[in-house]
């Protein structure tokens, strides 16, 4: 029987203090990583909407283009989204921003004609809002380009 005892006494564990102070250090740890994704996944969501924009604004100049007809793209600051229609006024595209990225009221105009030529019908900037930086998309005269910088 002592030898018994001796052998229960003889096991080394963990005790329960041990035990806390490893899930405190590791929760502590989970958090930090927690918090230091969320500038990433704001990046990420600018990213996706620059990357969606471009491929919306081809979609439409080539839509244009081969349809031989106008399509329209309509900027909605009060409701944050853009909306292209065609010549016959159905709806070829329509997209909310992400919530990190506002239409800027600073825009000289919110509407823009894609001609059947695939040109559009004004030129200059529109300017969306992040909570860090500022998105320009920018038409050029002639030829339909545009391009997106962020600064």
């Amino acid at each position: 029987m002592q030898e018994i005892k001796r052998g229960l006494l003889a096991q080394k564990g963990f005790t329960f203090i041990e035990m806390l102070m490893v899930l405190l250090i590791f929760s502590v740890l989970l958090s930090f990583a927690a918090f230091s994704s969320e500038p990433m996944k704001e990046h990420a969501e600018k990213t996706f909407f620059i990357s969606q924009l471009h491929s919306d604004l081809y979609l439409i100049q080539s839509q244009s283009f081969f349809t031989q007809n106008s399509i329209t793209l309509v900027f909605y600051p009060s409701s944050n989204k853009y909306v292209a229609k065609d010549f016959y006024g159905m709806t070829l595209v329509s997209r909310e921003l992400p919530p990190g990225i506002q239409i800027s009221e600073i825009n000289r105009w919110n509407e823009i004609i894609f001609n059947p030529t695939g040109n559009t019908n004004r030129f200059g900037p529109v300017y969306f809002n992040s909570e860090d930086s500022t998105i320009k998309l920018s038409f050029q005269i002639g030829q339909g380009r545009f391009y997106v910088q962020e600064f």
